[in-house]
């Protein structure tokens, strides 16, 4: 009865946030096909694909937990006290940014040129946010309903690394229009995005479960993850990507499967009455 309970609460989440965001996305892409939008419009619109997982969310926690859930759900995002390992695990990033600028000239025998870059990406403040406005909105509707409402509700039955695998597969899933429009659709390329998405995963359900199921950190691990990733598409990615490897694999091993953290993980703290669970 409670696999059933928690399954339905599960479908009905990801339905939800898959509905939304598809609908938006493919709705996008048919206006640029016919001409309505420019390249820099259909950029624009596509922040606003974001927004399916939170709306996913907070949809399934009014029906299955009420208004009461809502307000569960809507005080976990708030940043919380961490330890220095959790905070480094967030501000990773700009770690491996800056060791990848570093690098860089070892590679093409150049410096990384940041001036290039902003002549060529930021050229005026409507490109700037054009830039900068899916590298916010995701990094925040999309914790609201992965970590905020899907995770929980997974490590309710399963163990941090199983609850994460099919996070994984879910998320994965729903990035596919972007592939029309978005990213490139080559078979290298997006074996290595769903690799990258797959540490990413690890990495993000740990510094959830570290921030005993507060959302900002997470939010904030996603935001500076896509945000340095901007600059480059070849040394400091590769370097990012790297880093974040290494990062999961010590998660893995120094914490195990059943939590991926020190901290105990957080299961489904929306319900009125805990549920029984097994690992």
């Amino acid at each position: 009865m409670i696999t059933k309970d928690l399954n339905k609460k599960i479908i009905t989440y990801t339905t939800i946030a898959y509905a939304i965001t598809w609908l938006i996305a493919f709705f996008i892409i048919q206006l640029y096909k016919i001409g309505r939008l420019s390249v820099y419009q259909l950029n624009f619109y596509h922040s606003f694909a974001a927004i399916g997982p939170t709306f996913g969310a907070l949809i399934a926690t009014y029906m299955f937990y009420g208004n009461e859930g809502l307000r569960k759900l809507l005080t976990k995002i708030k940043l919380p006290s961490l330890d220095k390992k959790t905070v480094l695990i967030v501000v990773s990033p700009l770690l491996f940014f800056f060791l990848g600028a570093l690098i860089f000239p070892i590679v093409k025998s150049e410096f990384y040129n940041f001036k290039n870059f902003a002549n060529s990406n930021w050229s005026s403040w409507n490109v700037v946010i054009v830039w900068l406005l899916p590298i916010l909105t995701y990094s925040i509707f999309e914790e609201i309903g992965w970590r905020g409402f899907l995770l929980p509700h997974l490590q309710e039955k399963y163990t941090a690394f199983k609850s994460t695998v099919i996070l994984f597969v879910i998320w994965a899933f729903w990035h596919i229009p972007f592939f029309f429009y978005r990213f490139d659709f080559s078979l290298g390329i997006s074996i290595g995005f769903f690799f990258g998405l797959f540490i990413g995963t690890i990495i993000m359900t740990s510094i959830y479960n570290s921030s005993r199921g507060f959302l900002i950190p997470a939010m904030l691990f996603h935001f500076l993850n896509n945000f340095c990733s901007g600059f480059d598409k070849e040394i400091i990615v590769a370097v990012l990507s790297t880093g974040f490897v290494f990062v999961a694999i010590f998660i893995y091993k120094r914490y195990g499967k059943e939590n991926l953290s020190e901290i105990a993980r957080t299961r489904n703290y929306l319900a009125k009455k805990e549920l029984k669970t097994t690992a």
